[in-house]
């Protein structure tokens, strides 16, 4: 119970944030997907307690075993993107997360960057519960860095929510240009 509640807690934080911010309650334009590290345990965070536990657990569970490595109390290096969405009394949270498992492309120090195929989850939740979630695939890039090479430093997926239709259109740029790979919909249930 405590856990759905403060579940709830950051589902309204993230709700007034992004109102805060101007944005709208449904979207037809494009949202660049917000960056987290999740490397800071938070029991109040919608991405730690609800979208991602598994996936931190396991990175957590893979740095102190596998790598023996002591977290001290934080958890291993997992970063996301989200976009969230209000729908009348519904919350509608898109993120991936780069994490092991993400097919990461290459590797070399001539490569040029591109994106991860990483998992991406859909959550909408009502009251503070999950009312549906879905886990698919997308592309995961690197946010905004001043230390990316020029061309990379507004690389950024985007999404872009249809609440007539219950649709989600998701985009990545990498280097000033859309990456046809990457543009996919997802229906929201």
């Amino acid at each position: 119970m405590k856990a759905v509640l403060q579940s709830a807690i950051a589902l309204c934080s993230i709700a007034m944030a992004g109102a805060a911010s101007g944005q709208p309650e449904t979207s037809s334009t494009w949202q660049a997907m917000t960056f987290h590290d999740l490397r800071q345990p938070s029991a109040s965070d919608v991405l730690q307690t609800v979208l991602w536990p598994d996936v931190i657990a396991s990175a957590n569970a893979y740095a102190e075993n596998e790598l023996k490595r002591p977290l001290n109390g934080r958890n291993a290096l997992v970063t996301a993107l989200s976009s969230t969405y209000q729908l009348s009394d519904r919350t509608v949270i898109i993120s991936t997360a780069l994490v092991r498992g993400c097919d990461s492309g290459a590797n070399s120090s001539g490569a040029e960057i591109e994106p991860s195929i990483c998992p991406l989850r859909i959550v909408v939740m009502k009251d503070g519960k999950v009312v549906s979630s879905k886990t698919e695939s997308g592309c995961y890039v690197d946010h905004a860095d001043k230390d990316l090479p020029e061309k990379n430093r507004t690389d950024s997926s985007y999404t872009q929510f249809d609440p007539k239709t219950g649709m989600i259109a998701f985009r990545t740029i990498v280097g000033g240009k859309a990456v046809p790979a990457c543009q996919r919909t997802y229906a929201i249930n």
